[in-house]
């Protein structure tokens, strides 16, 4: 009895030793504006002490730990608050004024200037089963981008985008941040090639329009971004045949790492004799490509990735060459293309607000071209590293830090039967360094703003180039964004076999946009203003001289004298509402633009620029027969070309380009494996479009560039074999 009493008074002793040591938290959870969050939780880090917010938003719960504890409020739709307290008192208050959490429709997002495609933004609007599924876009990345985004255009004669008055050499490519020298096939006169990549190599892509970020440069109109895929889902083969290319590919997936490979040789000779050629084929193209990549991830917060495409391909044609009044010559090339890339990224400490990105890469491209007994070898390669450091904050803003450098060498030899051999040399050596913020005032108005510095051995000088952008919420979903800065480029290196003395080229950029994204409809309307200045200009030994051959080589005297501006207004609507299971792209652009640079007489509108540009696309896609159908109309205003017998300088025009397109896929399955049959028709109503012009040397004598075909059918099937039996990533998006 006694030890029972005993035992009984240690225990009330213990008891009152817990109440009398215990601490009472108290406190209001409010936000930003003061009102009251009824259900909000708060809770002791690493115990089970805490409460719920009454309707009042008071809380209350004790609790015995001792010593510096973390208090921690959290709330849906509001950002987790941690506050350190020191547990040496009985009562302890605290009030938590918590801050609004970002998403898609609280946060205004700095859009100007820039239509993402990656699943890493709020504007997404482009993925890669849009490119391989719109007609007329021919599963190329570039081609299509021209047709699902205004302010871009492609000429049916000339190869890469021109973007808002700008030509082809200013729009850029990157893959993860790094520059592609080379991201087209090797053209033929009048012939426009395609990009050298497959949309599935990539997990998105951005494509910056104008007052692109001060990460990138080297480019005094666009950059095209693309994020090439993380780690493999699963392990399989691909099987893939059409009239133009038949290959094939594995993926291994492992715990941490996956590994592809995959082949592909194209011939175009089924193609061609499936509907008649503009062009007398003497050597019909004929390409192989060899693609592998490597992904490891060793931990979850770092990734490695290794790329590497090879390709080899060789043409020949006979075509009107204006350097012997119109008659006709034979063209032939041969290609040969490397591209590595590899990238390292990795969080730095545990809450990865340090990251660290690196990627470097090497490129290698020889073309062994001949023009009748002429021959020439031009070779280029590229060295590059890029290293950037991210710090994110709590509140959504982060700042960057980065670095990058180039050695790029060029070579060109000529065998000319007229003249001696010639050799040309040159090596560049490129760094820049850049930093970045971005950031958010309030909720509704926030901002970018960075600053880039180059240097550059071919101009031998630096540059600095500040960037910024502003984007301030109208409403709940609306927003207006303005972006802007200054942008500058090296000119054509080609220059520079003569003159070694040019310096950078130069544009500024001011764009003003208002978007408009609900009822899953996208709204967008973009104007924008573009200066140049110190362009390159090139003058003729006879005056008043001008070569309209677009293959000619620059070799007269050459300054930075030129100049120019491009201004304009682009409208872009989508609309995945108003038809079931359809979906409705429409996209307009207006450009007026004038320069004075090359060798143009006068600063007029440029040969490249159409005022006009209209991409209409449908796609429905279809339940039972599992069935995608595309529809394409695209329309482009006449551009400027060279008449010698016309006194006003580039006054003419071209007649207006008109094409409809058809796309169709059908999935289907052999015993379990997923196959697709696709058929597209390019231009089907056989529109006889005509590009451009080209005149003898005397004047007398006109020649049309026209398309390759006038129509082009493709017809293939697209085969993946896999244990798991599943629907490629993009296709079971939707």
């Amino acid at each position: 009895m006694k030890t029972f009493t005993y035992l009984l008074i240690l225990y009330f002793l213990f008891i009152a030793t817990q109440v009398f040591s215990q601490t009472t938290i108290t406190g209001k959870v409010l936000d930003e504006k003061g009102k009251t969050l009824p259900g909000a939780n708060i809770s002791l880090k690493g115990s089970y002490d805490g409460a719920t917010a009454d309707a009042d938003g008071n809380f209350k719960f004790t609790s015995n730990e001792k010593g510096e504890q973390i208090l921690v409020c959290t709330f849906v739709g509001f950002d987790t608050f941690s506050k350190s307290i020191v547990m040496n008192q009985k009562n302890i208050e605290v009030i938590f004024k918590l801050k609004e959490s970002a998403n898609e429709l609280n946060t205004v997002t700095v859009t100007a200037g820039t239509f993402e495609a990656s699943d890493e933004k709020k504007t997404t609007l482009i993925k890669p089963l849009d490119i391989v599924t719109t007609a007329g876009g021919g599963a190329d990345i570039t081609q299509t981008m021209t047709l699902l985004t205004p302010g871009s255009q492609r000429n049916g004669e000339s190869t890469g985008m021109f973007v808002r008055g700008g030509s082809a050499q200013e729009s850029k490519i990157l893959i993860d941040g790094l520059t592609v020298q080379n991201a087209y096939n090797t053209s033929s006169p009048d012939v426009a090639a395609r990009s050298r990549f497959s949309p599935f190599q990539f997990k998105g892509s951005a494509f910056s329009t104008g007052g692109y970020s001060a990460q990138y440069g080297q480019a005094l109109s666009a950059v095209l971004l693309m994020n090439t895929t993380d780690l493999a889902t699963e392990s399989g083969y691909t099987v893939n045949a059409n009239l133009a290319q038949i290959s094939s590919g594995y993926t291994h997936l492992a715990e941490k790492h996956s590994i592809s490979g995959t082949i592909a040789y194209n011939n175009l000779t089924p193609l061609f004799k499936i509907y008649p050629q503009n062009i007398d084929w003497i050597k019909i193209p004929e390409q192989i490509n060899v693609a592998s990549s490597y992904r490891v991830k060793p931990s979850a917060d770092a990734s490695f990735k290794i790329d590497a495409i090879y390709g080899k391909s060789e043409s020949g044609m006979m075509f009107t060459n204006t350097e012997q009044n119109l008659a006709l010559s034979k063209f032939g090339v041969k290609n040969n293309n490397l591209l590595l890339t590899s990238t390292y990224q990795k969080a730095l400490d545990k809450n990865a607000e340090w990251v660290l990105k690196s990627g470097a890469s090497y490129s290698y491209n020889q073309d062994l071209l001949s023009v009748n007994t002429d021959a020439f070898e031009k070779t280029e390669q590229r060295s590059q590293f890029r290293a950037v450091l991210v710090k994110s904050f709590d509140n959504n803003s982060n700042i960057l830090f980065g670095t990058e450098g180039h050695i790029a060498q060029y070579r060109l030899k000529l065998e000319q039967v007229a003249s001696d051999k010639k050799q040309y040399r040159l090596t560049d050596n490129f760094e820049a360094i850049f930093s970045e913020s971005e950031f958010y005032l309030t909720r509704k108005l926030a901002g970018r703003i960075g600053i880039r510095a180059e240097h550059s051995s071919l101009p031998s000088s630096f540059n600095v180039a500040p960037r910024f952008s502003l984007a301030y919420k109208t409403g709940l979903y609306s927003q207006i964004s303005a972006a802007g800065g200054t942008f500058y480029q090296t000119p054509d290196f080609q220059y520079y076999y003569y003159n070694k003395t040019l310096g950078y080229e130069k544009a500024t950029h001011a764009v003003l946009n208002y978007q408009l994204i609900k009822d899953n409809r996208t709204f967008r309307v973009e104007a924008y203003y573009k200066k140049y200045a110190n362009l390159v200009r090139e003058y003729a030994e006879q005056e008043n001289y001008f070569d309209a051959n677009p293959q000619r080589f620059p070799n007269g005297r050459t300054d930075n004298t030129g100049k120019g501006f491009a201004q304009g207004i682009d409208v872009f609507f989508r609309d995945n509402k108003s038809f079931k299971n359809g979906q409705l792209w429409v996209n307009y652009s207006y450009c007026d633009s004038k320069r004075l640079s090359g060798n143009y007489l006068i600063e007029t509108q440029p040969t490249f620029v159409s005022n006009h540009n209209l991409n209409v696309i449908y796609k429905q896609y279809i339940a039972k027969p599992m069935m995608t159908v595309s529809g394409k109309y695209s329309f482009t205003s006449g551009r400027p070309y060279y008449n010698p017998n016309n006194p006003v300088f580039l006054s003419d025009r071209t007649p207006d380009v008109h094409n409809t397109s058809v796309w169709i896929n059908y999935l289907t399955n052999i015993k379990g494996n997923f196959m697709v049959v696709y058929f597209s028709v390019d231009n089907i109503l056989g529109t006889h479009n005509i590009y451009n012009y080209r005149y003898s040397a005397d004047g007398k004598t006109r020649t049309e560039v026209r398309p390759a075909a006038y129509r082009t059918i493709m017809i293939g099937t697209f085969i993946t074999i896999s244990k798991k039996k599943v629907l490629p990533e993009d296709m079971r998006k939707n």
